[in-house]
């Protein structure tokens, strides 16, 4: 089975199309299943943990506006991933300035002896910003559940290599009976390990000389499984300022092996988690049971973060994924799926297909569920995916009532899908916001499955068993009324679709 991954960027040119209708950013675009603070600035992911069947999610916080500064670390709960609840602020700025992400773990065992019998610590790593403590780790921890925190003042940590520490990410292994901390360095991530949470000596330093991209920051590492073998890999996950292609801020990952002491990359090429254009800095829960690894990103993009059209709150998270390592030909990918809990919350449903798509044969429809969010799934004929007559260029587009327009498609001679929000035409113009990113990806399975993700404010993409992934902010000026399942050059084969609502209960 001949498949490929690789990586681009097409520039978009924004098309003029009639005029533009007044948007109620407080009604049309606060997401429903994704967390949000509603108002104010939502920034990363600072630390999350599983515990007593409760999702912890610590972020970035500004609660005084909707940009980013005077960053607190927020606080939100939840038993299904989808309905969160926000509690009080959990770290606070203080004389040496505000906290940047680290990590939180719950310390099962009391190694560090901050805890007791009954009372099983939550401990926190960050660093700060303050350029004068640029080589220094914090650590904090909590004894009612990430509530509230006794900050512990500085790590007394080797640092080898004298360059700023940022964003340490801590774990414990059975395997190896201690805990093992990954802490990024300008372009290395550096390796730590400790028995206690207090005292840690160094491991190793693990670089990419062919990396692309530059400026690490947010790290996580764990072993998993192949899917369908005894085979295990470990993952290293690294967010970088200045990743996929033009230098988008994305997640990287590298498969390799890990001895206890440094971890050695087993395939040279470097993936990507995500292929859109807005998740970023994430990371996987800790304290979940074996090789389940949930992902929980940011859904912004540096390049315009600050600008969004909102008069709200600015930032929301990424639908969780469960990650899944599965063999591709002599190599291993991540693929990504959606926790199964979000169908607790689908309501009604519309059925479409199937039917042969052409240039002269389209499919437009008024869309079912105007003004709401909702699930897409769309089933492609790929048997014949080299057939010369097959489709250029198919997918789907949702109109606005203004016609405005967002893209859902896949280049078939270049096997890319793309994300095209430009027909959006959101004013005030951002710059960046119509630069489309997609993935190229071949696969020689029967059927080409797509699963699209729309919930206000954004557009998510997950194709080839969530081997393909992309997350794209969008703002469109007024509620879908039509989609069109459209071919281009050729034709291709719909084999089924199915457009689902999801129900409002969701807000929060």
């Amino acid at each position: 089975m001949s498949k490929r991954i690789l990586s681009g960027i097409v520039g978009l040119v924004c098309l003029l199309s009639g005029c533009r209708k007044a948007v109620n950013v407080e009604t049309n675009h606060i997401p429903l299943f994704h967390f949000t603070t509603v108002m104010n600035w939502t920034g990363e992911p600072a630390g999350l943990v599983y515990d007593d069947e409760l999702y912890h999610l610590f972020y970035q916080y500004n609660p005084s506006g909707n940009v980013f500064g005077n960053i607190h670390w927020g606080h939100a709960v939840s038993r299904d991933l989808f309905r969160w609840q926000r509690d009080s602020i959990a770290l606070f700025p203080d004389s040496l300035g505000y906290l940047k992400s680290g990590s939180v773990v719950v310390d099962k065992e009391n190694t560090s002896g901050f805890g007791s019998e009954m009372e099983r610590p939550f401990l926190a790593f960050y660093t700060y910003a303050n350029p004068d403590l640029s080589k220094t780790l914090f650590s904090a921890y909590s004894l009612d559940k990430g509530r509230t925190w006794i900050k512990q003042g500085e790590i007394d940590l080797p640092n080898p290599v004298e360059c700023d520490l940022r964003n340490p990410h801590v774990s414990w292994y059975e395997e190896y009976g201690r805990w093992i901390m990954t802490v990024s360095s300008g372009s290395s991530v550096l390796f730590y390990a400790s028995s206690d949470c207090k005292e840690w000596h160094f491991l190793s330093e693990f670089k990419d000389a062919t990396s692309q991209g530059a400026n690490w920051e947010g790290t996580d590492f764990f072993p998993m499984k192949v899917q369908g073998k005894e085979i295990k890999k470990w993952v290293l996950l690294v967010n970088m300022e200045n990743g996929l292609g033009n230098g988008t801020p994305s997640t990287c990952y590298y498969i390799g092996d890990f001895d206890g002491t440094s971890f050695q990359i087993t395939q040279t090429k470097e993936l990507w988690l995500d292929y859109g254009k807005d998740n970023y800095a994430g990371s996987t829960f800790s304290g979940l049971n074996g090789d389940d690894r949930i992902f929980l990103g940011w859904m912004s993009c540096w390049e315009y973060a600050n600008l969004l059209p909102t008069s709200v709150g600015r930032g929301n998270m990424i639908i969780p994924r469960r990650l899944g390592l599965v063999e591709e030909g002599r190599h291993y990918m991540l693929a990504s799926v959606i926790p199964s809990g979000l169908s607790a919350f689908y309501a009604d449903s519309c059925l479409v297909g199937p039917v042969k798509l052409s240039d002269e044969n389209g499919l437009r429809k008024e869309f079912p569920y105007p003004g709401e969010s909702f699930v897409m799934r769309l089933n492609f004929d790929n048997s014949d995916n080299r057939a010369i007559w097959k489709a250029d260029n198919y997918g789907i587009r949702l109109k606005t009532r203004s016609g405005k327009v967002l893209t859902i498609g896949y280049q078939n001679e270049l096997s890319y899908y793309y994300i095209d929000r430009s027909g959006l035409e959101i004013e005030p113009s951002v710059e960046g916001f119509e630069q489309l990113m997609g993935a190229g990806y071949r696969s020689e399975t029967p059927v080409s499955d797509w699963l699209i993700l729309f919930d206000q404010n954004s557009i998510e993409l997950f194709a080839s068993g969530g081997r393909v992934a992309m997350t794209s902010l969008c703002y469109p000026d007024d509620e879908f009324t039509t989609f069109e399942l459209y071919a281009e050059s050729g034709a291709v084969n719909l084999l089924k679709a199915s457009i689902i609502q999801l129900k409002n209960e969701l807000i929060k």
